[in-house]
């Protein structure tokens, strides 16, 4: 009865019946709800009373897995059944639900692969496209998919559904007029949120002129401050803290769990009634029942600080919130297309997204948030708006989707902030290089294999190829292990600290060989399972039993998956001959060679293979450190920038492994992979186009065949650009022009 009163004090409830009115009359609808409106818990259980789900599942998609997860338990609560019942939950490699489940709450990318399965989506009857103003890359996806197969002139003609499905946008902040004309000039609902008013704090411990530095070493300790300051000078109330990853957050908790446990509550806090802090982490890669504890409320006397990620901006809304931390910065993903390289860089949050922040704190109570940043660095330094994540992420993995889905022409797919056509051409290159499309841009038996898997190309393309070698035992856990944040433990400022965690990971990595960071993953997978106490195991060790707990999950799903691939005429065959290790490192090779370096022959580090070649440095937390005069040709799995680009999870390979695999990273026609050809001031060439693909495909094999000398083949072409001597002649060629440009 409580819960049921609390729902209608919500604001969403006073536009209910014009809601479902809408819905019924209209084939999209956008809600615009603030902070608190209700508008994520109750707009499902809405169309569930107005009997909805009889025609299908009510699918809400969240861009978060702790949201899908937290949000379903709270709706199975207010609708009095189990987790897996009535209502469920899909994130990757989590499946709660059943066939009694009606409404289905899930992550976008979950959604994304049933469109694989089932275009129509037969199975629903609404889909709601919730928190769209964060503008996920696989919520982007979503909206050109609906409005192409539902809300076009050209609509999927449907032979498995009997009502038309029904699209559901919302959004805490976003421009609803941009999304109301891109859905068709769909009907607009704007609900009111925010309860109490909040008063924003500028603590002007981060300046405009900071922004050149590399503030990100002591901005944790800056909020840590900040969060003993409240927590000894406010009344009580709990605190939300917002850093921006798992690395951070481990280490703002040690801190504060430290100095809270030096607090002497008789004497150093204001309101007596406070005896304890609670503080609790939550990210992104936590198993679902350590997420659920910021949920429970604390008990009498303890104040609960939850110290997250960008995921409470907006996903979560916690009870009992009071004040609130911004630490003003988040990690954001850039794809650069030249060099081919993603980089995971911390940089400053959006106007809009401080605000969505600040409105944590005014849930059930007047409240404060507590900006670390000044009022200038506020106006100057941030944007109004966070540029989308298709518009500066690598797009392969999309467009591997929607060619498995039968959309070929990827250049004309609606997009709502259409992305560079480099992004997207670049995107196909990837694809054909991993053997994903042919030269034609149509799916090959390898590409529908690939995107079975909820992994990156390359980490998936070395699991289909670790089972054809016959090392899938090693190369899943690894895989697995690669598919959760960093679990290393390293504890900032407490030195003694540092050298013990340091010691012990030096000891795993001898476990593994002592010379590859994959192997050093494998190690500490098959150690911790090994282990009677695995939790005692990896505090022994320095890692995070979370994120190894989290690995075992997946191991299990994707050794499903392989197993079953394995079964199938098409998978790869390969020799597999030499020893396990070099099966594996040659399975890792099959998928990580557009992530190959090799040591520079003139000055410190190594070049990059792929794109514009770059100076890459293996980074200080790798087994290969410091050995560099070891080493010629490594794979990585990902590079880091801060005051170099940084290598980490390195693996030394052989010339031979990659050689054959190299030239694919060359340049070829990205125009007929997209499914359209390339725009061309030729007459013969567009005479040649309008007669058929095949007749151009066939004339351009015909005037390469002129240039191409058939003594060279491509792997030598490479041998020739990498060795000493042509390093040598471009430098000379180099000082040449140099030294012409000085003459007067």
């Amino acid at each position: 009865m409580a819960a049921s009163m609390g729902r209608e004090l919500l604001p969403i409830h006073g536009f209910k019946d014009d809601i479902l009115k809408s819905i019924q009359d209209s084939r999209a609808l956008v809600i615009i709800g603030e902070t608190g409106s209700g508008k994520t818990t109750q707009l499902p259980q809405f169309l569930y009373e107005a009997g909805f789900h009889k025609h299908g599942m009510i699918g809400v998609t969240q861009p978060r897995r702790v949201a899908a997860t937290s949000v379903a338990s709270r709706v199975a609560d207010e609708m009095r059944c189990n987790v897996g019942g009535k209502v469920g939950y899909q994130v990757r490699f989590d499946d709660c639900t059943s066939d009694e489940t009606a409404i289905k709450y899930m992550t976008d990318g979950c959604l994304l692969r049933e469109f694989l399965r089932d275009r129509e989506l037969s199975q629903y009857s609404v889909i709601v496209l919730d928190e769209a103003h964060e503008r996920s890359l696989d919520t982007d996806i979503l909206f050109g998919l609906v409005k192409q197969l539902f809300l076009s002139d050209k609509e999927l003609k449907s032979s498995k559904r009997q009502h038309r499905l029904k699209v559901v946008v919302m959004s805490a902040t976003l421009d609803q007029g941009k999304f109301s004309d891109f859905l068709g000039g769909c009907p607009i609902f704007e609900i009111p949120g925010r309860l109490h008013p909040v008063k924003d704090i500028y603590c002007s411990l981060i300046e405009e002129k900071d922004m050149g530095k590399n503030i990100t070493v002591n901005y944790v300790s800056k909020v840590v401050d900040t969060v003993m300051e409240i927590h000894l000078e406010q009344k009580q109330g709990d605190i939300l803290v917002f850093l921006t990853g798992q690395a951070e957050i481990e280490q703002c908790c040690d801190k504060l769990f430290q100095k809270s446990e030096r607090v002497d509550y008789r004497h150093d806090v204001r309101d007596r009634s406070v005896k304890a802090l609670m503080v609790l982490p939550v990210y992104g890669s936590m198993p679902t029942e350590l997420q659920q504890r910021i949920f429970a409320p604390a008990e009498a006397g303890v104040r609960k600080c939850v110290v997250a990620t960008n995921i409470a901006g907006t996903s979560l809304t916690i009870n009992g919130i009071i004040y609130v931390v911004d630490s003003g910065f988040v990690k954001q993903m850039s794809y650069n297309h030249r060099t081919g390289l993603d980089a995971l860089q911390v940089v400053p949050i959006s106007r809009a997204e401080a605000i969505q922040r600040a409105g944590r704190a005014g849930r059930t109570a007047p409240g404060r948030c507590y900006r670390i940043y000044s009022k200038g660095f506020y106006e100057n330094c941030m944007t109004e708006d966070m540029i989308p994540e298709v518009q500066r992420s690598s797009l392969t993995n999309v467009v591997l989707n929607l060619k498995c889905m039968g959309i070929h022409n990827i250049l004309k797919f609606p997009f709502v902030d259409q992305p560079e056509e480099r992004m997207l051409l670049e995107a196909l290159r990837q694809l054909h290089y991993y053997g994903a499309i042919d030269k034609k841009g149509n799916i090959t038996s390898l590409g529908h294999l690939l995107v079975e898997y909820p992994l990156p190309l390359s980490l998936a393309r070395a699991v289909i190829y670790s089972g054809a070698l016959g090392c899938s035992e090693a190369m899943l856990p690894i895989a697995s292990m690669l598919s959760v944040e960093n679990v290393f433990i390293r504890p900032g400022g407490d030195t003694d600290k540092q050298a013990e965690a340091n010691k012990a990971h030096q000891k795993l990595a001898d476990k593994g060989g002592g010379s590859n960071d994959f192997t050093t993953l494998l190690a500490i997978f098959q150690k911790c399972s090994e282990s009677d106490s695995p939790s005692r195991w990896c505090k022994k060790h320095s890692i995070h039993w979370r994120g190894v707990k989290t690995a075992m999950s997946v191991h299990k799903q994707l050794e499903t998956i392989l197993e079953q691939q394995m079964k199938n005429p098409d998978f790869p065959e390969e020799h597999d001959s030499g020893s396990t290790s070099d099966c594996l490192r040659r399975a890792l090779c099959a998928g990580f060679f557009g992530k190959v370096a090799r040591k520079a022959t003139t000055g410190h580090g190594y070049r990059t293979m792929e794109g514009h070649s770059i100076g890459v440095f293996l980074h200080p937390s790798s087994c290969l450190f410091g050995r560099d005069e070891e080493l010629d040709w490594v794979i990585y799995n990902e590079v880091m920038l801060t005051s170099k680009v940084f290598m980490r999870t390195v693996c030394p390979v052989k010339y031979e492994w990659i050689k054959n695999l190299l030239p694919r990273l060359h340049e070829l026609d990205a125009y007929a992979l997209s499914g359209c050809l390339a725009p061309s001031i030729d007459k013969t060439e567009t005479e040649d186009s309008d007669d058929g693909e095949g007749k151009k495909e066939s004339g351009s094999s015909e005037k390469k065949k002129k240039h191409k000398d058939p003594s060279v083949d491509e792997s030598t072409k490479v041998i020739r650009r990498n060795n000493d001597t042509s390093v040598s002649d471009a430098r000379q060629r180099y000082l040449e022009r140099k030294s012409a440009k000085l003459k007067p």
